[in-house]
């Protein structure tokens, strides 16, 4: 099925939940319904953060001047989603900054820069939705709203339909898995307030996900439909951390093994591509 392209100017918005705290009345972090805000692809912190991902590689792919979204792309952090109704809420300190909306489907037989281009729509057919962030667990409840509009599409297939539903179940299930942990409690009883603690606990919450089972499994059951099975297993906030990828069948002339690191402003790996703002990890 075609897919039209999506380039930095392109808009996401959703609804999802997200927690309320707000004492005395709710002086625990609450689920609530929320706003997805608006959030165009180039998200200016997401970008600089290294969160972005564009065919701005070593030769440019661009449309109408502009580049394209590419595969592990995530808008990244700061996107102001808001609770409903808007009544005064501090936990927004707890997920504005590990705020994360992506592409989770993408057209693995189109490569620019050597990366699979990502595919999200909301008016065509089938809708593509993309990732978005939310609590107790993340869910595909955003669209982009306007790449009807772009001239260039993609080839999406089955094959890759089947990988982003994969992703999406297992990305579901590792956040309801870790919200049944109180990563919150390690930080108690230091008079830290209940904020901060849970700001604290949120922050290795997701620190710690790439580490886990069912993260782990999704990589290298995707991978390997993709035809190159991968253990990838990662620490760190995607905007601050790395990970390790392990092809044991890759392709002649690949290294085997990736190690990639991740400072906002920067990013590098093993093989030496020299990765730097937005520009797409070579794994």
């Amino acid at each position: 099925m075609k897919v039209k392209i999506n380039v930095i100017y392109d808009f996401s918005v959703g609804a999802l939940t997200h927690n309320m705290l707000a004492p005395p009345a709710i002086p625990a972090p609450v689920p609530t319904p929320s706003i997805e805000m608006i959030c165009t692809m180039m998200w200016t912190l997401g970008f600089l953060a290294n969160q972005n991902k564009f065919s701005n590689g070593g030769k440019p792919v661009t449309h109408r001047g502009f580049w394209i979204v590419l595969d592990g792309h995530d808008c990244g952090m700061m996107i102001p989603d808001v609770t409903i109704p808007p009544a005064p809420n501090i936990a927004y300190p707890m997920f504005w900054p590990f705020s994360s909306r992506k592409p989770v489907f993408a057209a693995s037989t189109v490569k620019m820069n050597g990366t699979a281009v990502a595919c999200a729509q909301c008016f065509g057919l089938p809708p593509i939705p993309m990732m978005t962030c939310g609590d107790p667990i993340g869910a595909p409840t955003t669209h982009s709203m306007i790449n009807v509009f772009n001239g260039v599409q993609v080839g999406l297939t089955w094959l890759d339909i089947l990988v982003g539903v994969i992703t999406i179940v297992f990305s579901m299930a590792t956040d309801y898995l870790f919200s049944k942990i109180p990563f919150d409690q390690v930080f108690g009883g230091r008079g830290l307030g209940v904020l901060m603690e849970n700001v604290l606990g949120t922050a290795l919450s997701n620190s710690v996900k790439g580490l886990s089972g069912p993260a782990i499994l999704s990589g290298f059951i995707t991978s390997s439909l993709l035809g190159n099975p991968t253990i990838t297993v990662s620490a760190g906030l995607p905007f601050l951390g790395g990970q390790v990828a392990i092809s044991p069948m890759a392709a002649a002339g690949q290294p085997s093994v990736v190690a990639t690191g991740n400072v906002p402003g920067a990013r590098g790996d093993t093989t030496g591509a020299g990765q730097t703002l937005g520009t797409p990890v070579t794994l």
